[in-house]
């Protein structure tokens, strides 16, 4: 097959809608990633789709629409929810699971009951589905199993002499694919998730909105795909990738580590960070498809905290991206310790601390009872002194006298930390091993943020580590009171 190259020009436009309606494939751009186009209504076109990219035919396509007024005569109804998500959140990159007419053929659906209904925001999507004058079935623009398109180049290396046409667009500004809902039960319920998040969705329709569980782990054999993307390995690059999860500290020094060891031994290794979860989104495909083209061997990357919505759903094409292949870091243990007044913001700090999967070293107090602070601040400074533990979270009424008691003991750092730029500095500059709180100066929430900065900063070094030392060098080494 000789592929044809369209620019964005109406005429281009239209002779692309042409080879659309006239059953052939068209490759164009949406807001989210690059789609595969045919004619939704069209068994054959839907098959070509699957043979094109090589897809399992049991694997649903999306059926985009440039009007709401196109959606009606494609299900057996439209419920008053799913309308109000489509007057709140379309044309976006938001895909709808309804129940579908018989005019919508079983090989578009994977052989369902259901369509799933995108109305992209793209104006050369709509214009193209426009000038079709059908609905046009889309995947994504990619050979099955690689990583998603989000240029038009990126469609040309997989599917040159397998599309009939490719619409030479901009850049995808979305970057994944767009969050699929399911609105065929009472509650809505996200098949594949998207930028579109289940807050957003929630706040719409004033009822909750949760994930399916099959795509919260692996893929189960004999999993029925409600939505791309389900059943299937995904979004795979062509070098081995390894995902690594953990103290973002620990988890870098893993990361040099291992990439160091590979190195050595001949690999060409490439290391994946971002600094949002929006950068991931943005970057994740492009990067995946760039260092294939650079020829890596193997990409070893950063997880994102996935208890934020938009990076649960970078992370769940990551996971999918490295076959599920996760090295959980969890190499540093921290102490706790506290007094009577610090005792709530230790409890919360712990718990937190536990969640994210560093080992705690809890040595008290136990109670709000009254108890002496400089006992439990020593306890803490002497535990990260001798290396029992890496670093200390230490907490009293105001922080400040058990900060004391733990800068007694030679070669502790005890910062006092009230706020975002002390919880960053003191690392950054100070290299604190351990911080103190005051429990009736700043709430949980802020002391579980600030731990996390100071965890997630890396000591600057350089003229900082001649002043690290004098500190160091200060200081006696009491007689222990316990």
């Amino acid at each position: 097959m000789n592929t044809r190259y369209f620019g964005q020009s109406e005429k281009e436009l239209e002779e692309a809608a042409r080879i659309i309606r006239s059953g052939g494939l068209a490759a164009f751009p949406t807001e989210t990633v690059y789609g595969l186009g045919g004619n939704a209504l069209d068994p054959e076109a839907a098959r070509k789709i699957y043979a094109a990219k090589g897809r399992p035919s049991d694997n649903p396509l999306i059926v985009h629409i440039s009007d709401v007024s196109q959606l009606e005569p494609l299900v057996l109804e439209f419920p008053e929810n799913a309308r109000k998500l489509a007057e709140a959140i379309w044309p976006g990159p938001m895909t709808m699971v309804l129940r579908k007419k018989p005019i919508v053929p079983d090989a578009t659906t994977g052989g369902l009951d259901t369509v799933a209904i995108r109305f992209p925001a793209d104006e050369t999507a709509q214009k193209l589905i426009s000038l079709a004058s059908v609905p046009i079935a889309a995947p994504s623009a990619n050979l099955s199993g690689r990583p998603s398109p989000t240029r038009w180049e990126d469609v040309r290396e997989d599917l040159d002499g397998r599309a009939d046409a490719i619409i030479m667009g901009e850049p995808c500004i979305g970057g994944i694919e767009s969050t699929v809902v399911d609105m065929t039960g009472e509650l809505p319920m996200i098949l594949r998730p998207g930028l579109i998040t289940p807050e957003r969705i929630s706040s719409v329709l004033g009822l909750p909105c949760g994930y399916d569980p099959a795509i919260l782990s692996e893929p189960a054999e004999g999993l029925v795909p409600k939505a791309p993307g389900m059943k299937y390995k995904h979004y795979a690059p062509k070098a081995e990738m390894t995902l690594y999860s953990g103290p973002a500290g620990a988890v870098r020094r893993r990361i040099e580590e291992d990439a160091k060891g590979l190195r050595e031994s001949g690999k060409d290794v490439a290391v994946l960070r971002y600094g949002s979860s929006r950068m991931a989104a943005e970057k994740l495909f492009a990067d995946l498809r760039e260092l294939d083209r650079e020829g890596k061997d193997v990409i070893l990357a950063e997880t994102l905290d996935d208890r934020e919505s938009v990076a649960f759903s970078v992370m769940n094409r990551m996971l999918r991206s490295a076959g599920y292949h996760v090295i959980e870091v969890k190499d540093m243990k921290i102490a706790l310790a506290s007094d009577h007044g610090g005792f709530e913001l230790k409890e919360a700090v712990k718990a937190h601390l536990i969640e994210r999967g560093y080992e705690v070293l809890d040595l008290g107090t136990d109670s709000t009872q009254s108890v002496d602070y400089p006992i439990y601040g020593e306890k803490c400074g002497r535990a990260v002194a001798s290396g029992e533990a890496d670093r200390g979270v230490i907490c009293c009424g105001t922080g400040i006298g058990i900060s004391i008691a733990a800068n007694k003991i030679k070669g502790i750092r005890a910062a006092v930390v009230t706020n975002e730029y002390m919880a960053e500095y003191c690392k950054l500059h100070n290299d604190a091993n351990i911080i103190s709180f005051g429990g009736r100066v700043i709430g949980k929430e802020d002391a579980i943020r600030f731990t996390d900065i100071w965890l997630d900063t890396e000591f600057e070094g350089g003229r900082h580590q001649r002043r690290v030392d004098m500190l160091n060098s200060l200081g006696a080494d009491p007689a222990s009171h316990s």
